[in-house]
Order: structure tokens, then sequence, then C-alpha cells
């Protein structure tokens, strides 16, 4: 194979792989942008859920000291701490060191709900700084997860990168070594002898 023909074989390899790189980079930037949404979505539910557990312990206290059989405005609050609730357990990885930790200071927040008596500003705001801690300790995993990219995204590009760099180093050495192959060879010194004078 000349060294033309191994030029236009690593060209369209190249090329191939470039191609296949662009449509990965294409795919992941959709990925990135669903995620996106997805990190904002999750964010308004710790919100909501937060908002309303803070709604439901002033609900509480308040009617403690204007006692009233009027529960619409709790019933209310419940119904958008489940669904913000649901909504947080539906979008996180349960089994992942960050959710975990989320899912844990909400359990805390369900054992104080448990029990309308235990809804007290301290033990809300106890458990109201382990909830934020851990939201915001998602919040920036999975930051740093779209900034990084999806795990297809980055071992495709490292792949795509060293191929063709172990490509781009063997046509170099072919040419290379082609050049020096058809280089002429160098000329032989040309020796001149000189006789000796005889003797009459």
């Amino acid at each position: 194979m000349d060294g033309i023909t191994v030029g236009a074989v690593g060209a369209a390899i190249i090329a191939g792989l470039v191609s296949i790189l662009g449509l990965v980079i294409g795919k992941e930037q959709k990925v990135s942008e669903f995620r996106q949404a997805w990190i904002d979505e999750l964010r308004k539910c710790l919100v909501s859920y937060l908002s309303n557990i803070n709604a439901i312990a002033d609900t509480i206290r308040t009617r403690g000291t204007s006692p009233s059989n009027d529960n619409s405005a709790l019933i209310a609050h419940y119904k958008l701490l489940n669904e913000a609730s649901n909504g947080i357990i539906l979008r996180v990885n349960s089994s992942e060191k960050p959710s975990k930790a989320l899912l844990k200071s909400m359990k805390e927040f369900e054992d104080l709900s448990s029990d309308n008596s235990r809804l007290t500003p301290e033990n809300i705001k106890k458990a109201e700084k382990n909830f934020l801690n851990a939201s915001k300790k998602l919040l920036k995993f999975e930051w740093k997860r779209v900034k990084r990219g999806e795990s297809t995204f980055v071992w495709t590009k490292r792949i795509v990168i060293t191929v063709t760099s172990l490509l781009l180093a063997f046509f170099i050495y072919s040419e290379v070594h082609s050049y020096i192959g058809s280089a002429p060879a160098p000329r032989k010194p040309t020796t001149i002898s000189f006789s000796s004078p005889t003797l009459a």
C-alpha cells in the first residue's frame, strides 16, 4: 500500500471518528438540556416541600391559639406537601449518597408531622437545616454531572481522541519511513590510485 492510499484510508477513518463524536456530542447536548430541566423541577419540589412544612407548622400553631374546626387550609398544605414529596422521590436516585441524605432529612419531617405537638419552631428549624444542607449537596452533585457529561459521552470522547492520536502517529511514522526509504543512497567517494614509477 503506497503513501497516497494509506493517507486516504487514514483520512476516511479520522473523518468517520469525528462524525461519530459529533453525533455523540449532539445527543449529549440534548441529554444535558433534559437533565437541566429535571434539576429545575427538582428544585421547585424542594422549595415547595420546605414551604409547606413551615406553612403546616404555622397553621397548627395559629389554630392552637384560636381553636377552629376549619381544616381546609391545613389539608391544602398537606396535599401540596405530598405532591412535593412524591416529586422529589420520583426524581432522585435512592442508591446515591446525596439522595440518601436528602431522603433521610425528609424522614425527619415526616416523623415530626406525624405528631402535631412535635411541630415546634425548634424542631422545625433543626430538620430544616438538615434538609437544606442535603438539598444543596444534591443539587451541586447533579450540576457537576451536567458539566462533566454523561458517561457514554466521556468514554466515547476518550476513545475517539486516543484512536485519532494513534492513527496520526502511525501516519507520521509511515511518511517519515517511506521518505527515508526512497531517498537516494549516498555516493561512494571516488578513489584515485597512483602507480609507483618503474626504475630503469
